[in-house]
């Protein structure tokens, strides 16, 4: 019986652990990001996001923040900060 019960609980808990939303990319926050340090020159409908899935935009903007590809402005972003602006962006993008 202890052992049912030991195989439930870690059942439940890894149940819970994968519908952790804080672990998840998250839109509102990429939204802020994108607005304070995109938005001026970058708009959502522009070419360079047309049609790319959302970790083709986050290997893009990882490639912006480590230098790889050539943008005008240096961007520090953490990786969660390059997660959420990826998901707000491939979000509001017509495919």
């Amino acid at each position: 019986m202890t052992k049912t019960r030991i195989i439930a609980a870690a059942s439940l808990i890894a149940w819970f652990a994968s519908c952790n939303p804080a672990t998840a990319a998250d839109s509102a926050a990429g939204q802020k990001i994108f607005e304070g340090a995109c938005a001026a020159c970058h708009k959502l409908k522009m070419a360079p996001y047309a049609g790319k899935s959302e970790s083709e935009l986050e290997t893009d903007v990882k490639g912006i923040v480590g230098g790889t590809i050539k943008h005008p402005t240096k961007l520090t972003l953490s990786a969660a900060d390059i997660a959420n602006v990826a998901t707000y962006i491939s979000s509001n993008n017509s495919k």
